[in-house]
């Protein structure tokens, strides 16, 4: 009975606005897969789905640099602060937010060790945390995350979709955002009841 109610606080432990979610998305530099116990899931870590919804869970609304991906770090280089989020978050490191459809479509494609019980069941607990943290979230923070126009165009469904009617602030800078991909957001944010209290 505990293991079934901790696994329906999952979404908020790693999509809440406060938490840290450190993902280790590569072995380190000279591990080898062959290497594992035997019974291990060397699966990679993106085709896994649980790991690809905790990663989903924790791109939802929380700030930029406290979802880093460690798997893009580089051997030999020392870091500090300002300079693993940058290399954490970059290429790829921290995507955009999913519609609940959309995240469910795509973990058609993962794979779990249990997929007949867990698939339905992470389905439901992503579009619990999804409508969660969008139902209370005014401001959003994506800044400084390497985004282009197709990042923005993903975060555009999620906004045009009326997930965030309590929105105030919608942070987007030192992004690579271009023409269309604001056309696309400019579009979402102008649909009736898409964010009503933006300005």
């Amino acid at each position: 009975a505990l293991f079934k109610q901790g696994l329906g606080c999952l979404g908020t432990l790693y999509s809440h606005q406060h938490t840290f979610v450190l993902r280790l998305t590569s072995f380190p530099d000279g591990h080898k897969a062959e290497d594992q116990a035997e019974g291990t899931n060397v699966a990679k870590y993106f085709d896994r789905g649980w790991c690809y919804t905790e990663q989903s869970w924790a791109s939802l609304t929380k700030s930029g640099n406290l979802s880093l991906d460690l798997g893009k770090m580089r051997g030999g280089k020392e870091y500090d602060w300002d300079s693993l989020t940058d290399d954490c978050t970059q290429d790829g490191g921290r995507r955009p937010p999913l519609l609940p459809s959309a995240f469910a479509a795509e973990l058609e494609k993962k794979s779990f060790t249990n997929g007949k019980d867990d698939k339905p069941l992470v389905k439901g607990l992503y579009e619990a945390a999804f409508k969660e943290q969008f139902g209370k979230a005014t401001e959003l923070s994506y800044a400084n995350l390497g985004w282009g126009d197709a990042e923005a165009a993903q975060l555009a469904e999620v906004l045009a979709s009326g997930a965030a009617p309590r929105l105030e602030e919608l942070w987007l800078q030192r992004n690579e955002i271009g023409d269309e991909g604001c056309k696309a957001l400019a579009a979402a944010l102008g649909k009736e009841g898409a964010a009503p209290r933006l300005e």
